[in-house]
């Protein structure tokens, strides 16, 4: 079954996809919404904003005018310049800030803070004229196409309504003073604009809401994806096996290297051995400084035969030793005795002293 069958998607997707998907700039958004948000946005701005904007405007005509510099000089031309167009950032700046925190707002608002190069990479198969015209005359294009023609129609239908509803104040405007027409008709085009927002903003939400659908749907991840995702997080089993192989044969090479220093090795006599340390100016109780059973316990004995470690039977302590006390652990005190007998004989042997 190929990977791409949408019927073999069964799985969630994981928490990793979702962040590879992100990096990639591949999130669930409408750009309709956007316009909508920011449209609206706007509207209400100016319906605040416009009767100043035309005082600033008017300003900015009479600024212009009286200002322009009768002596014409590349100094005087400069200072005009500037002055001009400072009063311009002062009139438009607004304007601008405001879309931009518009604009800012809205897609945080649908994707949050993302930042990702991915889009911008060039690819070959946007070059492809064959792909070209399968997205032009796609399903999809037919579909967002029908639904721009409907948007069309059903602004036509508000614009048209909401004049004919009004019928009666626009013909009050032919005879009212200028300044009242134009509030008027201002106040007529907020709704109009308003009600035509309301319209488009329904459709993004819906328009986002399908988005997110599909956007879900392709994360959708096969079993085989989900199993090679899991393998990859957790690491391949068998090279996990092959570390813990290496680590334990580590670990027996410096284990049988302490047998070399170890004050008796103690067996079973020949399916358990436990090597002991004790250096009273380091230990304060007797270490078990390595243990096996079988071959193991086989090559602790040679060790000590090579090395000169003595070798003593005693099965019931060798058992508990090895049953109860990992490697680089100090014997039990219940054990004290015991051991310190081994280690007294030992040292008799020796010569050494009993501490």
């Amino acid at each position: 079954m190929p990977e791409n069958d949408k019927s073999a998607r069964t799985e969630p997707p994981t928490p990793r996809r979702r962040q590879q998907a992100r990096e990639r700039g591949q999130v669930a958004r409408s750009a309709d919404l956007n316009s909508a948000l920011i449209l609206l946005g706007f509207i209400f701005f100016f319906r605040f904003y416009l009767p100043k904007l035309v005082g600033d405007l008017s300003s900015l005509f009479y600024l212009a005018w009286d200002n322009f510099p009768k002596d014409i000089s590349p100094s005087m031309v400069y200072a005009y310049t500037i002055h001009l167009l400072l009063y311009i950032i002062k009139v438009l700046g607004p304007i601008l800030l405001v879309g931009i925190g518009l604009g800012f707002s809205v897609n945080v608002l649908q994707v949050g803070v993302l930042f990702s190069g991915y889009p911008l990479m060039p690819r070959l198969d946007r070059l492809n004229p064959v792909e070209g015209f399968k997205r032009l005359f796609s399903a999809r294009t037919l579909i967002q196409t029908v639904i721009n023609l409907f948007k069309v129609l059903v602004v036509v239908w508000i614009v048209y309504a909401t004049l004919r509803d009004n019928l009666p104040y626009l013909v009050l405007f032919v005879n009212a003073p200028l300044l009242d027409a134009l509030v008027g008709w201002l106040d007529l085009m907020f709704k109009v604009a308003v009600k035509v927002v309301l319209f488009l903003f329904v459709l993004a939400v819906l328009d986002y809401a399908y988005n997110r659908w599909e956007y879900e749907r392709s994360l959708m991840m096969t079993k085989e994806e989900l199993k090679e995702e899991l393998k990859q997080m957790e690491g391949d089993p068998q090279i996990k096996a092959r570390i813990k192989r290496v680590q334990r044969e580590l670990a027996r090479q410096r284990m049988m290297k302490e047998v070399e220093g170890a004050d008796v090795v103690i067996t079973n006599p020949t399916h358990i051995a436990v090597a002991l340390r004790y250096n009273p100016e380091k230990d304060t109780a007797p270490v078990v400084v390595a243990k096996g059973m079988r071959l193991l316990a086989e090559r602790i004995r040679e060790i000590a035969i090579v090395h000169n470690v003595p070798i003593v039977e005693n099965p019931p302590l060798a058992r508990v030793l090895y049953r109860t006390v990992e490697v680089g652990e100090t014997v039990p005190e219940k054990l004290y005795r015991a051991v310190a007998e081994i280690l007294a004989y030992v040292y008799r042997l020796k010569g050494k002293a009993v501490v």
